[in-house]
């Protein structure tokens, strides 16, 4: 799912230098869908290993006529499924949020991630991934950053 993330932050960046160059602009969402067969979930208490499913990556951008740019992305599961050490299967769902700003009068940029996922057995929620990243950045410097992981378990790498 990361991969999937940093495929999308990639392509958003690429919109935002389009983006200088184009003065106003909105483009279509983008999609993409990508196997996820053999990501990991490293957790507290065991590891989960991906066996079949896919994520879809849905990607916005936008800019304004006075060359302002923004962008916004989404990363679902979709029927992902994933077996822990002892041979027990999960359900993978929630979602991946990312965005991000781009002010060219101030040579201000913000970005969001916020990433939500439940691992669900017949019991209900046995693990989780529950991250928040905000950084702030003005006239090149960084003014502003948040980290925060309060789930179980780290992002899939």
């Amino acid at each position: 799912m990361r991969r999937a993330m940093r495929r999308g932050l990639a392509l958003a960046s690429m919109v935002v230098v389009v983006g200088l160059v184009v003065p106003a602009y909105a483009a279509p969402a983008q999609h993409f869908v990508e196997d996820v067969t053999g990501d990991t979930f490293e957790c507290e208490s065991t590891t989960y290993t991906v066996t079949s499913g896919s994520v879809k990556t849905i990607i916005h951008e936008g800019a304004s006529s006075t060359g302002n740019l923004n962008f916004t992305g989404t990363v679902t599961p979709q029927r992902v499924v994933a077996e822990d050490t002892a041979g027990n299967e999960v359900d993978v769902r929630g979602a991946f949020w990312f965005g991000g700003t781009f002010n060219v009068q101030r040579e201000t940029e913000q970005f969001w991630s916020t990433g939500k996922l439940q691992l669900v057995d017949e019991t209900g929620t046995v693990d989780s991934v529950n991250v928040t990243f905000f950084i702030q950045v003005v006239d090149g410097e960084v003014t502003n950053i948040k980290d925060f992981d309060f789930g179980t378990c780290a992002e899939p790498q």
